[in-house]
């Protein structure tokens, strides 16, 4: 977990010299080698941080022109409001998907469960952010439901910024792998209450 602990030491970093030196919305920061010497870290633990500040929304890259601050917004409501949509979606799915996953929806979700694992211990936040939500996404298609995909997708670049937010705003980020493995169990053995249990558990540790 070397690299996970360092990639998010920059985050705070970077979050710090972004108050510190009062920086304000459309403000730009240093270019990536000057920001990366500043802080004492690779490029590419750099481009992470900002990957994942740009997704929580606290940053925004723009290309050939550089990494701008964005103005932070106060959104707790609308966490809670989406943190109960999501949970509403994802419960009423994963009931479903026990009835009417396939066998071709087993070995996906098995597949994006390793790859979210993989990259969590890899410390590669900005794409273990997506794979994790891609796993999310699958169990929801397993649904057979189109109506409920469709609510879900609407929502998931919400989900994604909530996620980095997360990310940002803990030093030491918590592995949430068991619940993970307990949706699929779930899934798997085609007990609704064991992924019910999970995902209301996931949800509210966020």
């Amino acid at each position: 977990m070397k690299n996970k602990n360092l990639v998010q030491v920059t985050i705070d970093q970077l979050k710090k010299y972004i108050q510190t030196e009062n920086f304000k919305d459309g403000d730009k920061l240093l270019i990536e080698k000057q920001l990366a010497e500043k802080f004492g870290v690779g490029r590419s633990t750099l481009r992470e941080a900002v990957k994942i500040l740009e997704y929580g929304g606290v940053l925004e890259v723009k290309q050939g022109a550089g990494t701008f601050v964005k103005a932070l917004e106060e959104g707790s409501n609308l966490r809670k409001d989406l943190i109960d949509v999501r949970e509403m979606l994802e419960t009423t799915a994963g009931k479903l998907a026990c009835e009417n996953r396939t066998e071709a929806d087993l070995a996906a979700l098995n597949q994006a469960l390793f790859t979210r694992n993989r990259l969590l211990a890899k410390g590669n936040f900005s794409e273990y952010i997506q794979a994790d939500l891609d796993f999310h996404l699958l169990i929801v298609k397993s649904s057979k439901n189109g109506f409920l995909i469709q609510w879900y997708q609407e929502i998931f670049t919400d989900l994604k910024t909530m996620l980095s937010t997360l990310v940002i705003d803990s030093i030491d980020y918590q592995d949430n792998t068991n619940l993970h493995q307990k949706m699929f169990d779930g899934i798997l053995a085609q007990e609704p209450a064991v992924i019910v249990e999970a995902i209301l558990e996931n949800s509210r540790r966020k």
